[in-house]
């Protein structure tokens, strides 16, 4: 049902836009969009740019897949500027570098030059990629830290997934599972270093000095002068390693602790709301997908989860009709159907009230209830908790994946060892890339 309200809302959007497009296509500039997605994200983007290019006659988008956001951040950095593309797709993490780089046009721009209207841009989302009142990309999709599960499981066990607010809670229920002999392993937390952020942010403390790099340059990590960093390493170290739950053993877990949840051995599993929900297909008929807020560590949080996701630059390439062809796509992009459309379309959590309220997404929150859950995580975030803005978050998140990995392995590495390295690696980082790149 769902895929026929989206191909009935798409043809709309496309069959009311195509009036004029009747230009040759060698008459239109060529639009490049490098990009990282695959699977349901890619097919949801070409649609997107196929829609486009359909809907006028003057710009010819072009989306180029370039690999992972790892793959394709090193590309992008290594390019000549004349050889970059004219937009430019990608996660989060990589909004310090690209923000402090003489590469990128901030959205902002033709926003106030052109009176646009995103006042309904949500307002985390909108927090999430503003540095010094200046909004500098433009969101294409929003994830949020979920406690993800089996519902049959959980049902069978007598456990209401509401009532799993804590780190203890998710705990006691994985015991009770597994002793009744309902499930394989109790739960796990994939290992991919966002998941300690969205804990640090939670306790209200920060990643980096000046505001998490969003009032200054940062110039070193927090992590130890506080004690949110070693409280997580530690609760999830005692709770993952005990027998009847699943600890990441590898610096980026997402196959084997994935597959094990996709295929019914493990109950609950701590990580991306988008990412778990993309993978239906793998579940198959296993079981019902169940999505719940990710629990605190103790309850006693001060602040709040921090969206996630990623978004769409344009780049400066000294060409005004290509940055013009760039934000005539992000306009087009940002209509509430073609929004909702593409969180619908991929389990992404849509990133305006509009696009959550659009039909095709009505659509699809009826097919998925849980999704609500998650969109009130996402309302109930506080601006002031956003992530970090720093130049080195790719060599920082290799660093915090490998020591939460050696933490569940090495009995000897203690959580505070962790902790310590991941402080000392990064500073080192930070240290040696503003001095690279000076200001």
């Amino acid at each position: 049902m769902l895929k026929k309200v989206l191909s009935l809302i798409l043809c709309t959007i496309l069959v009311v836009s195509m009036a004029g497009c009747a230009a040759a296509e060698n008459q239109r500039t060529k639009v490049t969009i490098w990009h990282m997605l695959s699977g349901v994200g890619a097919e949801a983007f070409d649609q997107i740019v196929a829609d486009f290019n359909a809907s006028q006659d003057q710009y010819e988008a072009v989306a180029e897949f370039q690999g992972s956001w790892y793959d394709n951040f090193a590309k992008f950095k290594a390019t000549p500027k004349e050889d970059l593309p004219d937009l430019y797709q990608i996660v989060v993490e990589c909004m310090g570098w690209l923000a402090e780089s003489d590469m990128i046009i901030p959205v902002q721009k033709f926003i106030d030059r052109d009176g646009f209207d995103v006042s309904g841009m949500q307002e985390n989302i909108r927090a999430l990629y503003t540095l010094n009142d200046t909004l500098y990309c433009m969101p294409l999709s929003v994830t949020m830290l979920a406690l993800n599960y089996n519902a049959e499981v959980l049902e069978a066990a007598g456990i209401d997934p509401s009532t799993l607010k804590t780190v203890a809670d998710v705990d006691a229920a994985a015991k009770k599972i597994t002793d009744a002999g309902l499930c394989k392993k109790g739960f796990s937390l994939i290992n991919d270093s966002w998941q300690i952020e969205e804990y640090i942010s939670m306790s209200g403390e920060k990643l980096v000095d000046h505001d998490n790099g969003r009032s200054g340059r940062a110039t070193k990590c927090l992590m130890n002068e506080g004690t949110a960093a070693l409280d997580i390493f530690t609760t999830f170290h005692d709770a993952l390693t005990k027998d009847y739950n699943m600890a990441p053993t590898t610096g980026l877990s997402t196959t084997d602790l994935g597959n094990a949840f996709f295929q019914g051995d493990l109950a609950m599993v701590i990580f991306s709301s988008q990412w778990i929900a993309k993978q239906k297909d793998a579940i198959g008929d296993r079981f019902t997908l169940g999505q719940v807020a990710a629990p605190s560590i103790d309850g006693s949080a001060s602040g709040t989860f921090s969206p996630g996701g990623n978004s769409m630059w344009i780049v400066d390439k000294g060409n005004e009709e290509l940055s013009e062809g760039a934000w005539a796509f992000l306009q087009y992009m940002w209509q509430p159907e073609v929004m909702g459309y593409y969180a619908a379309y991929t389990n992404y959590t849509p990133v305006s009230e509009e696009a959550y309220n659009s039909e095709v997404y009505k659509a699809h929150r009826q097919e998925n209830p849980f999704v609500e859950n998650i969109w009130q995580e996402l309302v109930d975030c506080d601006p002031q908790n956003v992530g970090a803005v720093f130049g080195v978050y790719y060599e920082f998140r290799n660093t915090v994946q490998n020591a939460f990995a050696r933490m569940m392995m090495d009995e000897s590495y203690t959580p505070s060892d962790a902790v310590e390295e991941i402080v000392a690696t990064t500073n080192e980082n930070i240290e040696l890339y503003n001095e690279a790149n000076p200001l």
